[in-house]
């Protein structure tokens, strides 16, 4: 790389087993980026054919490509990170697209507020990339209690990042399988506000292999209570609070919901059963609900 003026934004791209063409979708995406200076990382992840080589005819001073052994998602982020030389980060995905202008957007939101973490609009699409729904969650200021409870609903890949809340936050942690993004984007929202923009920031493809597909339910479980429990081992004054009572009400409703729904009864029941335990009226209010759709279900099949 040669020498130019030092990036206001670091994009990291972790790169394992990619789909070429959309490969090379997602660089051009964000080398078409204009408005702020940017380098972007791109992380090979130990991929069997390297990534330099995915990207020949690529010829810009603002890409460097990094190449480790594999081991997840979660380390090659950190590895990116540590390699990263802008004072604002962005985390971006191999199979995805920016949004033009997002990442000077993002940080035009951010730049005068130095503790906060901006955002955008996630759409969601197919593998075609045609548009299918939009995630967003309009906040303004403290994100974190919102986030505990699931209620935050934005994706890390379109979130700006100051480095200090970084460095506050600490590394990704790579023990997760699945739902490590939400785990690190609640340790940064215990560092910084949040300020959102409800345009369109990444166009989100959505396929076979993706993550958020083909999680299970039961991992999604035990990862979501690995985040409370460490959430309230951060901070002991929380626990036996509202908010702890709020978040696992949360958990117990969604997984019982999600045991249901693939048909799981006795798991569905055994969560249904914690829930009464914990709050009667949010349990009895999911059992009428179940039995609401049940009658249903019943006058449809008649």
């Amino acid at each position: 790389m040669t020498s130019g003026p030092s990036p206001e934004v670091s994009l990291i791209m972790p790169v394992w087993r990619p789909n070429r063409s959309w490969l090379r979708d997602a660089v051009a995406s964000v080398l078409d980026e204009r408005g702020c200076e940017l380098e972007l990382i791109v992380v090979d992840d130990g991929n069997d054919e390297p990534t330099q080589s995915l990207l020949d005819g690529v010829a810009d001073d603002r890409v460097r490509v990094l190449r480790f052994e594999h081991r997840g998602v979660y380390s090659a982020r950190n590895d990116g990170l540590s390699s990263a030389r802008g004072e604002w980060i962005r985390y971006v995905d191999a199979d995805d697209v920016v949004a033009a202008g997002s990442t000077a957007r993002l940080l035009g939101l951010a730049r005068d507020r130095p503790d906060t973490i901006s955002y955008g609009v996630t759409v969601m699409c197919d593998e075609d990339l045609q548009p299918l729904s939009e995630i967003f969650t309009a906040v303004d200021g403290s994100a974190e209690e919102l986030c505990v409870t699931a209620a935050f609903d934005v994706r890390v890949v379109s979130m700006l990042f100051p480095r200090r809340t970084l460095e506050l936050a600490g590394e990704w942690d790579s023990s997760f399988g699945i739902s490590g993004d939400w785990e690190y984007v609640l340790r940064t929202l215990e560092h910084a506000a949040v300020r959102g923009d409800d345009s369109p920031t990444t166009y989100y493809r959505r396929h076979r292999d993706s993550m958020t597909l083909t999680a299970d339910v039961r991992a999604g479980e035990e990862a979501w209570r690995k985040i409370l429990d460490g959430y309230f081992e951060r901070h002991p004054e929380k626990q036996g609070s509202e908010l702890q009572r709020r978040a696992e009400r949360k958990l117990l409703v969604d997984r019982a919901n999600a045991y249901a729904h693939i048909g799981e009864r006795r798991q569905a029941l055994v969560r249904l059963a914690r829930l009464l335990r914990v709050d009667v009226r949010a349990g009895s209010a999911l059992a009428l609900e179940w039995s609401r759709r049940a009658v249903s279900r019943r006058l449809r099949r008649r």
